[in-house]
């Protein structure tokens, strides 16, 4: 199922920006325009706190800082998706293509980076930096429904995570929006060994029993996030959310709650 998931998400994502680029070629630029007219950009800073690694007990705090730049030609920056580009295929189907970023884990209370002492003898997980593939359907005043795989460029050790997503905005006002997402998340086998497992060195170093985390499904999201704005330029964004750790890596000996809580607020300028 992973690799048709995979393959289905590269076909579509690669297809679309394929097309696109073959159609900007046989149109010659009508004007100077430069490709920020006309551009959406939102800066922004926050706090929030999220748990210190997947399945920690343990909390830390975190900034948010906030950079949103998203083009008329389908290009954008986003300080929590990476850069990247995303085609609107139709009324109905979107594609999208990013790079982004995963810190990854130490073994240790490292400041704000994901870890925890609780870890010490795992050794760390590097960061990586993702290629982020995604396509999805709009269903109207539903919302939209997404799927998407993360292929490490770096540290490809770590494996490859997949997600299905389903979004809404259940409240549109003049000043408020209301949006909540729903998403499960599966990991190769690699993937949930790097994060959930225990190898035979790890087990003699830090004292957990050894664990093999198999390739499948392993959490669970709820989020819901509340926008208010005070004027065209100037908002407040708040955000609540929860992940729940399922089957092989709910079982993992480093898994100390089941159920982590994050949230954050920001407020944001936009021009």
């Amino acid at each position: 199922m992973k690799h048709q998931i995979k393959v289905i998400i590269a076909v579509a994502v690669y297809g679309v920006l394929a097309s696109r680029m073959a159609a900007a070629q046989q149109v010659a630029p009508a004007q100077s325009r430069t490709w920020l007219q006309g551009s959406q950009i939102t800066v922004g800073l926050g706090a929030g706190v999220t748990a210190r690694y997947a399945g920690s007990d343990e909390y830390r705090p975190v900034p948010v800082p906030v950079f949103k730049l998203v083009t008329p030609s389908g290009f954008f920056v986003d300080s929590m998706q990476g850069a990247g580009y995303r085609y609107d295929i139709n009324e109905m189907f979107f594609a999208s293509a990013a790079i982004g970023y995963d810190a990854g884990r130490k073994d240790s209370d490292d400041g704000l980076q994901p870890g925890s002492a609780k870890l010490k003898g795992m050794g760390e997980i590097k960061g990586s930096v993702l290629a982020n593939l995604d396509a999805g359907v709009k269903l109207g005043r539903i919302g939209t429904f997404s799927v998407g795989v993360s292929q490490p460029l770096s540290n490809r050790e770590r494996g490859l995570n997949y997600h299905a997503e389903l979004s809404s905005t259940v409240l549109s006002l003049a000043n408020d929006k209301v949006s909540v997402s729903g998403a499960v998340y599966f990991g190769d086998a690699k993937y949930n060994q790097t994060f959930f497992g225990v190898s035979a060195l790890q087990s003699r170093n830090s004292g957990y029993a050894k664990y093999t985390a198999e390739s499948g499904l392993n959490a669970a999201n709820a989020s819901i996030v509340w926008t208010h704005s005070f004027n065209q330029a100037w908002s407040l964004s708040t955000m609540l959310g929860a992940t729940h750790y399922m089957q092989k890596a709910a079982n993992s000996p480093l898994v100390f709650a089941k159920t982590n809580y994050s949230g954050f607020t920001s407020v944001n300028y936009s021009f």
